[in-house]
């Protein structure tokens, strides 16, 4: 079993890791956009300093999960690792977090390009 590397439609790609951290309402940028690429997402963490909506989003392409919602501070999201992916952006767009409100979030992410 080779955790460096996953094969999407037989080619090799490598997983990733990035930090969360936002604190302004709208969107901020987590993984910056790759030329042709897609970034998916295969798994993440993320909690907030109280109560706030929050969705990952294409930079230009828009919401690409449902809202999640955090009703205090301490909650969080951390769906289960999924090789296949959770969500993807748009090729050549850059991954962000949309926040409702300016409460600082806060977690890690673990994506690849494809």
């Amino acid at each position: 079993f080779d955790t460096n590397a996953l094969f999407v439609a037989g080619t090799q790609v490598t997983p990733k890791f990035a930090a969360v951290t936002a604190s302004s309402s709208g969107d901020t940028t987590v993984v910056s956009a790759v030329a042709t690429k897609k970034i998916r997402v295969m798994g993440y963490l993320v909690t907030g300093n109280g109560a706030v909506n929050w969705r990952w989003e294409s930079a230009t392409g828009g919401a690409i999960t449902g809202l999640h919602y955090l009703a205090s501070a301490g909650q969080g999201a951390a769906p289960v690792f999924s090789p296949v992916g959770i969500c993807e952006t748009v090729a050549g767009e850059a991954l962000q977090i949309n926040l409702s409100s300016a409460i600082a979030v806060g977690g890690w992410l673990i994506y690849c390009e494809v």
